[in-house]
């Protein structure tokens, strides 16, 4: 009953002599084509990552994940931000803002084992060495699973005889590091690692398992490779350390615990572009100087704004100098480069600058004269250092600090220079080298190629890799 009224209107239709209307319908169906494909097509693109792949594919994520607890929607972006400096050269920040995501994004990826922790002490030396130390022990304690970790303590060396590292006991951690910041960006951005004070604080303590000086190389075959360069076993750390953990009968539990220290010159291991650009960029950035040596550095640098004619200011940094590395003290390594080779490469780069102001840093009283006079003979170049530019309370603030303390506040200063300059040997040139280089592209910044960038030249042989310790290039974390 209901259908032949509806066929007979449709046989209507047709009856109708339609060819006079065909225009009509030609320019509605060209109008529903173009909206049909203009939907599809704005779904396409809004789908698409900016690789070019689907955003529904499980394995592709369209932008980056923002890190924990942000409000904020993620933003895509093609290409790497304009603004993302770690610090710059017209402040008294060190430090810039802590960026905690790309550690927790290896966290996140790291399956994890109860009863495991490191113990991350084994190190001696100055910050270079030391700082490296620290970050390689944390980066192996993460691959392996480890829950815990022993809060690091620095070795001392002898105030009167530099080259003897290991006689004068551990310091806390804070004797170089900001503590409060380390233990705040480890719980936001690692919390499955806990860190403990002290090995008594390790729960099971009556079934705890210590492994003294492992080195983990040793669960691998170099395959040749010389042992300080780049680590060919990290694919396979993981599965051998779980490996030779339970063949020895020592898989950690909770009532059995494991800690592992490492052995001692575990400094440059971890290649650390291996984890991406982001992670090298940030993972350094868990180590910052203590806070009190902060504020001598900052004292210094505005003295070192007066030396160079300016009006020191409140929170503007106006300092052009050369920052100078001259490493002839006496634990000095006889085939590193000698005085005139290093004093003649840091002139070169005055010179090449046009500037007139230097600041030195060099735990040779002796040399640093000679340096000083050389300069000044030879080009009108004024240098100075700390111990020359502070006075009264901050004076006495400084020399109460170890030996290896006042490095610290020479390495934040040379950190500001206009351009820095120093032994190509050196873990501590290296090291401010690597910091800012940062500048050239923050996060997102490529790795750095000797002898130098606009930042930082580098003075001395570069003829053999492995003699020359240039695997450190690869194996330091800014």
């Amino acid at each position: 009953m209901v259908q032949q009224p509806v066929s007979e209107m449709i046989n209507g239709v047709w009856r109708i002599k339609w060819w006079k209307y065909r225009y009509v319908l030609v320019g509605a169906l060209v109008v529903n084509v173009f909206l049909i494909n203009q939907f599809l097509l704005d779904n396409s693109i809004s789908n698409l990552s900016p690789w070019g792949a689907s955003s529904t594919d499980e394995n592709v994520s369209a932008t980056p994940t923002p890190p924990k607890g942000s409000k904020s929607s993620p933003v895509v972006t093609v290409g790497p931000p304009t603004t993302s400096s770690s610090f710059n050269l017209n402040d008294y920040d060190f430090n810039g803002e802590y960026v905690g995501w790309p550690l927790q994004r290896v966290c996140e990826e790291t399956k994890w084992t109860d009863g495991l922790a490191y113990v991350c002490d084994n190190n001696s030396g100055g910050i270079g060495n030391i700082r490296n130390f620290i970050l390689t022990c944390i980066r192996y304690a993460i691959d392996a699973g480890a829950t815990g970790i022993i809060m690091p303590r620095i070795q001392r060396r002898s105030e009167e005889d530099l080259a003897n590292i290991f006689t004068t006991g551990f310091q806390p951690f804070d004797y170089f590091f900001d503590e409060a910041h380390f233990r705040k960006a480890m719980a936001e951005s690692c919390p499955q690692m806990t860190i403990f004070d002290k090995y008594e604080d390790i729960p099971g303590q009556e079934g705890i398992r210590k492994i003294e000086e492992f080195y983990p190389k040793d669960l691998g075959d170099l395959d040749g490779c010389d042992g300080r360069g780049v680590n060919r076993h990290l694919d396979q750390f993981r599965g051998k350390f779980d490996n030779w953990l339970a063949s020895t009968n020592r898989t950690p539990s909770d009532a059995e615990p494991v800690t592992i220290r490492f052995k001692w010159a575990t400094f440059f291991e971890w290649p650390i572009y291996r984890d991406g650009p982001e992670f090298a960029a940030t993972f350094g950035d868990l180590l910052r100087i203590n806070p009190d040596i902060e504020r001598i550095a900052a004292v210094v640098l505005r003295e070192m704004s007066a030396f160079t004619g300016n009006t020191p200011q409140a929170n503007t940094l106006e300092a052009p100098f050369l920052g100078v590395h001259l490493r002839t003290e006496s634990d000095a390594l006889g085939f590193w480069p000698d005085f005139n080779v290093q004093s003649e490469g840091y002139l070169k780069e005055a010179e090449a600058r046009q500037l007139k102001h230097a600041y030195l840093a060099c735990g040779n009283a002796t040399d640093g004269h000679r340096f000083a006079e050389k300069a000044q003979e030879r080009m009108g170049l004024n240098v100075t250092s700390k111990l020359d530019l502070l006075k009264g309370a901050d004076l006495e603030a400084l020399t109460n600090l170890s030996w290896d303390q006042q490095a610290l506040v020479d390495f934040l200063v040379l950190l500001k220079s206009t351009h820095f300059t120093g032994c190509s040997f050196s873990s501590f040139t290296m090291n401010i080298g690597f910091k800012r280089h940062l500048m050239t592209g923050g996060i997102n910044s490529r790795p750095w190629k000797s002898p130098g960038d606009e930042f930082t030249t580098l003075v001395g042989r570069f003829d053999s890799w492995y003699g020359d310790w240039m695997f450190m290039y690869e194996c330091m974390w800014p």
